[in-house]
């Protein structure tokens, strides 16, 4: 197997991606920090979202779009970007009715809230943002696509292990952009949606999902759907 294989298929693969650090700085005084386990804002209007059996869902995330190094195309004109979860989520396979994402292309009109408590208890912390330029799918046997299984069959010499010559780092942390962190195989979303964010589990912030599970949300690239889904080991 040549080394310029190799390089060209990790070139084609690599994405992008911003992933967080919890906490180990003092936050800013300002609406452009990001925090997990907190939602401080939303418009005048709006009040604690609830999901589809009435019961009020909790803050989880909040995302200030343009102190990050990198965001997804479909998610550039968006400027604050906050998430709440029923406290029932994660006894439903799907999230739809335990989930509110609310996305905000301005600013201006929002006003300070109090959401309560966060969700399952979890304490708040400033998120710091740091870019990856080579972040890698989690690939495991049949979800790599065929075209890029071809790829990997047809190398000059023996077949090449994924992941220990192909991937350099898995990032299963918060993140938005890139390649959601799968822990179990064989994940789609659905035609037309694409991987935007995902909260991962946060020893810091004493968030577990589940056994070191991640949250993971994406975007439908027309209608602007959001759709949820969550693993676990």
């Amino acid at each position: 197997m040549s080394s310029n294989s190799i390089e060209k298929l990790r070139t084609i693969l690599k994405r992008k991606a911003t992933i967080f650090h919890t906490g180990g700085r003092r936050p800013l005084d300002s609406l452009e920090q990001s925090w997990i386990g907190r939602v401080t804002v939303a418009l005048p209007a709006e009040e604690q979202p609830v999901d589809v059996q009435g019961n009020a869902m909790a803050p989880i995330m909040q995302l200030y779009l343009p102190a990050m190094p990198f965001v997804p195309q479909a998610m550039r004109d968006v400027k604050l970007l906050t998430v709440f979860l029923s406290p029932d989520v994660l006894d439903h396979e799907d999230m739809e009715g335990y989930m509110c994402i609310r996305e905000y292309t301005s600013v201006e009109d929002l006003v300070e809230k109090d959401f309560g408590e966060a969700f399952m208890h979890i304490k708040a912390f400033p998120l710091f943002p740091e870019l990856i330029e080579n972040d890698y799918p989690v690939w495991d046997g049949e979800d790599i696509p065929e075209e890029y299984g071809d790829a990997l069959n047809n190398m000059d010499e023996e077949e090449p292990d994924y992941f220990e010559d192909i991937v350099e780092e898995i990032h299963a942390v918060h993140k938005i952009g890139g390649y959601p962190s799968f822990i179990q195989p064989g994940i789609d979303f659905g035609e037309g949606y694409e991987f935007m964010f995902q909260i991962a589990s946060d020893a810091k912030a004493g968030l577990n999902i589940v056994d070191g599970g991640c949250f993971y949300f994406a975007k439908h690239q027309n209608e602007g759907i959001w759709r949820g889904y969550f693993d676990f080991y």
